[in-house]
């Protein structure tokens, strides 16, 4: 039976691209089946060549490795991907990830952890190189700030006494307004906070350091 992993090289620069191949075939587990210059090369060969992992490049000619990927993925999705560029930024690495790539490699890595990448994609697991693993976390765990609406003061009093359970009548009644004027300053800081009900208003403001 014949256990040797088969590999397309997808990458429009020749040297590279032979580089790589000479690279996998002096390891005995690989066999590279095909190579391609473009993504429609590697959409053709993945629909004649035995294929069990692709190393797709992002910047190449016709259809880039982000469309080829996604179009990959799509047709014969038993064949695991793992990018092998020199980008390293966050969108595209999060686009890739979103699509279903196997792996992420950067250019610089050795000839050890490229054979690990494909012996784990193999096994059905994922493998990003350290650097791509950061900014991966990184953009996970990194919070944005949320936007908060300032309340007029009046909406701020508005908010201080619905916490206390006040009805929209005693609310009136305790700032010397209309019950018409509650019910739109209601509304008011409902669409600031974005909240559908009382409690989503009450957890935006206490959220928010409105109530204490």
């Amino acid at each position: 039976m014949d256990n040797t992993i088969k590999l397309l090289v997808a990458d429009d620069h020749a040297i590279v691209r032979d580089g790589i191949v000479s690279l996998l075939r002096s390891m005995p587990d690989f066999e590279v089946t095909g190579t391609a210059s473009n993504g429609f090369e590697v959409l053709e060969l993945a629909g004649k060549q035995p294929v069990d992992v692709c190393l797709l490049d992002i910047s190449m000619p016709g259809m880039d490795g982000i469309e080829t990927a996604r179009k990959l993925c799509q047709s014969k999705p038993g064949i695991k991907i793992i990018m092998l560029t020199t980008y390293s930024d966050r969108e595209i690495i999060s686009e890739l990830v979103h699509i279903g790539v196997s792996g992420y490699l950067l250019k610089n890595s050795d000839k050890e952890e490229l054979a690990e990448a494909i012996h784990r994609v193999m096994k059905g697991r994922h493998y990003f190189s350290e650097d791509i693993e950061k900014i991966i976390l990184e953009g996970l765990t990194e919070k944005r700030a949320p936007e908060i609406v300032p309340l007029t003061d009046r909406e701020l009093q508005v908010v201080q006494l619905l916490a206390k359970e006040y009805t929209n009548d005693k609310i009136a009644e305790e700032l010397h307004i209309s019950f018409r004027t509650v019910e739109t300053h209601r509304k008011n800081i409902m669409q600031k906070a974005k909240a559908h009900n009382l409690a989503g208003l009450l957890k935006y403001a206490y959220g928010n350091g409105l109530l204490k």
